[in-house]
């Protein structure tokens, strides 16, 4: 039996505490070192000046929808092939990941206008630029090199995604080690010995991704496991699964871009009190990812364990899993905000920022961290709808926080208490984004419950 066979076993037999708690910290980890990627990127164009930095906060956007587009990939070719390996289809599985991978190549198509100086002016004029020149130069810059660099970013997704459906989370971990690695010493060597300015933190990243992705080619061709070619040969079979994949993926696509579309309004909104609001919302993003890369790696481990044992048809298992992940993200994310929410400084003054931008961003933090509750309970719910294949659940969730609720209420809290109240948008959309997702994950249940009895009626 190989390694990746034990693992694979271990995900339907082994104690279930400990066996995400085993999962999830690789997983952490990884999401840990993918913000620290954005991190260290901004803190070292914030050392530019305050204009460079705005131009990265109006590039979020951009980002967000690029990831989204292969967290929706990556999503709908962890649950096919997480389902197929529980039930012990591993040709199958493997047709599924390579299709994924076909698929995610083909959604990095949409990133080429950003070649072209014409085009980006007319994207990040809509995103908050208002026609100043210096921002919308900064950001041509910023994002010329999406184009080269997604292909990269899309075979990471893809390859990590595999890896984790077989129970490894250590070898995704140790592919974004490599990828920061590379950025961090290529970021100021780039920017500043070379003066390429923002553009050097671009190029760094893009670096970091190539290699990264070396090695998962290399770790994929030695394992015994599911193996994904860098070029696929094409196949009329990979159409099917893309259907499929889209199925369960282009939900989580719309979920997560509506994150972008309200960070995009909430760009316009904080713009007209200045720059320096615009700012400090970039600043605790970055810092508040701290705790999020916590709740989204359990919910990243806590994915394929639930599509495994779907596929094996172990309800209680399921549920044993999404209760044991609640506490590990629980207890980790306080640990993390209590830090956060007492010395917001600490991380803030790393970016060097001006003293209306600290101040706004520090009340900016610790909105968030009265939403963990909130959060956590959305994220393994989610991690639910996504194994089953009923994301779309997660993604009406999702919209009533990203949008029903948070662009209004930063627009009714900006009203009523200017720029130190509109921060409390966080706690308000999490709040009804969690009452939703709660409603959905009632119904599924029950659903799950009458489909695996009707299954063992029909075998008898």
């Amino acid at each position: 039996m190989t390694i990746i066979s034990q693992k694979q076993r271990a995900l339907g037999d082994a104690p279930v505490m400990s066996l995400l708690l085993r999962l999830a910290l690789p997983s952490m980890g990884m999401m840990f070192l993918n913000t620290l990627v954005f991190l260290v990127d901004s803190i070292f164009v914030s050392w530019l000046g305050e204009e460079q930095i705005a131009s990265m906060s109006l590039s979020l956007p951009v980002a967000i929808a690029f990831f989204a587009i292969m967290e929706g990939v990556a999503a709908g070719t962890t649950a096919l092939t997480g389902q197929n390996l529980g039930r012990g289809s591993q040709g199958t599985a493997r047709i599924a990941a390579v299709s994924g991978l076909t698929l995610a190549y083909a959604l990095c198509v949409p990133t080429v206008p950003l070649f072209f100086r014409g085009a980006s002016a007319a994207i990040f004029d809509s995103l908050g630029a208002m026609g100043r020149p210096e921002l919308l130069d900064s950001a041509y810059l910023y994002n010329f090199w999406w184009p080269a660099t997604a292909p990269f970013i899309a075979y990471t997704f893809i390859s990590n995604s595999v890896f984790r459906c077989q129970g490894d989370t250590v070898t995704p971990l140790i592919s974004m080690s490599i990828a920061n690695v590379v950025n961090i010493v290529l970021d100021p060597l780039l920017i500043f010995s070379m003066k390429m300015g923002i553009e050097g933190a671009a190029v760094a990243t893009m670096a970091g991704r190539v290699a990264a992705s070396a090695y998962l080619y290399f770790k994929m061709r030695s394992s015994g496991g599911i193996f994904i070619p860098v070029i696929p040969r094409p196949r009329m079979i990979f159409v099917k699964y893309w259907r499929n994949i889209s199925r369960i993926g282009f939900p989580v696509t719309i979920s997560t871009g509506s994150v972008a579309i309200g960070f995009g309004w909430l760009n316009k909104i904080l713009a007209n009190f200045g720059n320096y609001a615009v700012v400090a919302l970039m600043m605790s993003l970055r810092i508040e990812d701290f705790s999020f890369t916590i709740i989204s790696g359990v919910s990243t481990a806590l994915t394929p364990f639930l599509a495994f044992n779907y596929g094996r048809r172990d309800l209680p298992r399921m549920l044993k899993g999404v209760k044991a992940a609640a506490i590990i993200a629980s207890a980790a994310s306080l640990a993390v905000g209590s830090v956060l929410f007492v010395f917001p400084r600490l991380f803030i003054d790393l970016f060097k920022p001006s003293a209306e931008a600290a101040r706004y961003a520090a009340i900016s933090i610790r909105f968030a961290i009265t939403a963990y509750p909130f959060i956590i309970a959305q994220f393994m719910m989610n991690s639910m709808f996504v194994a089953t294949g009923y994301s779309f659940f997660g993604t009406v969730a999702q919209l009533v926080r990203s949008l029903l609720i948070r662009v209004p209420s930063a627009y009714l809290f900006a009203s009523l208490w200017g720029i130190n109240g509109i921060w409390a948008y966080q706690p308000a959309s999490w709040f009804f984004g969690s009452i939703a997702a709660w409603g959905f994950m009632i119904y599924l249940i029950r659903k799950i419950k009458n489909d695996f009895l009707l299954e063992k009626i029909k075998a008898s």
